[in-house]
């Protein structure tokens, strides 16, 4: 290449958006108190994987089957509709104390296209 030929483009890989995952933070309250540290946990675990959090679902109802809790069918339904990826949770307790019920749970998420996350701290 000489001074008068110009310079050839240099081949510029195109870069593809990546989309961030979208999560819902399912959070209950089991008594009086706002469930500060188990949001903010949630928050940071999220933060500390680039996750977007669509929704925070506080939910008075800690005792019902986790069918039968209209706040957490409507964190299911965010994933059914692809506006979340994963459900975002501070322990496998807070969807069901009882394992079964925690795993038959966790296969409807997964059925729906998502997946169950515990922050873990």
């Amino acid at each position: 290449m000489n001074s008068r030929t110009p310079p050839r483009a240099l081949h510029t890989p195109r870069v593809e958006a990546v989309e961030r995952l979208q999560v819902v933070i399912y959070l209950t309250k089991t008594g009086p108190t706002f469930p500060e540290l188990e949001m903010r946990s949630c928050e940071e675990y999220a933060l500390a994987f680039n996750w977007g959090v669509c929704l925070t679902v506080i939910d008075d109802d800690s005792h019902t089957p986790p069918d039968s809790r209209p706040k957490l069918q409507i964190a299911l339904q965010r994933i059914r509709s692809a506006r979340s990826g994963a459900l975002l949770v501070p322990s496998n307790a807070t969807i069901s104390p009882l394992d079964g019920e925690f795993h038959e749970f966790s296969r409807q998420v997964e059925k729906a296209g998502g997946f169950i996350q515990v922050a873990r701290r």
